[in-house]
């Protein structure tokens, strides 16, 4: 692995999830498809966000590109949210500009950077027995900014069930328009 920082997070953090999802702590949809932090096949990942308004850009984000818009679903189709309690860990640094850089990344990250040599540290960290690797959210994402930090936990750490789960107007930060 490249040079790696490792950096210490734990405490609430959010995942958006459908409506119909039967568990929120499922990885095993990440690992058949695969994501920014897990090769498809390989292992699962739990993709957490740190705060409220990086949650909303995840919803956001979503649905960019496609015809039905998050605000042009029913209200009972909307994403729910749940809080998971993440225990203190040690977890691989690609949200700050030390970690980024040690990583190998433009200061630009995560702009741009397509998914294989963020799998690439990923499984090498995972293999070295890593519980995840915390890095700035690509969610509406520019050269300049970006909304926050989301926390990737592979399937091994075992962070027990979420609480209860809120429905979209119950935490949805933004105003909803119409």
């Amino acid at each position: 692995m490249r040079a790696r920082i490792a950096i210490r997070r734990g405490g609430a953090y959010y995942r958006v999830i459908a409506p119909d999802w039967v568990n929120p702590a499922d990885t095993s949809y990440s690992k058949q498809r695969g994501g920014r932090w897990n090769p498809a096949g390989e292992f699962g990942a739990l993709y957490l966000n740190a705060t409220l308004k990086e949650a909303a850009a995840n919803a956001r984000a979503h649905h960019a590109g496609r015809a039905i818009k998050l605000f042009d679903l029913l209200p009972e189709a909307r994403p729910q949210l749940v809080t998971f309690d993440v225990p203190m860990i040690d977890v691989v640094d690609a949200c700050t500009a030390d970690g980024i850089a040690a990583l190998g990344f433009e200061e630009s990250f995560p702009y741009g950077v397509k998914w294989p040599p963020c799998q690439a540290i990923a499984r090498e960290a995972q293999a070295k027995g890593l519980p995840g690797i915390a890095s700035r959210s690509n969610a509406e994402a520019t050269a300049t900014a970006c909304v926050g930090e989301e926390l990737a936990l592979f399937e091994e750490l075992q962070i027990g069930a979420p609480r209860a789960r809120r429905k979209f107007e119950e935490w949805y930060p933004d105003p909803i328009p119409g």
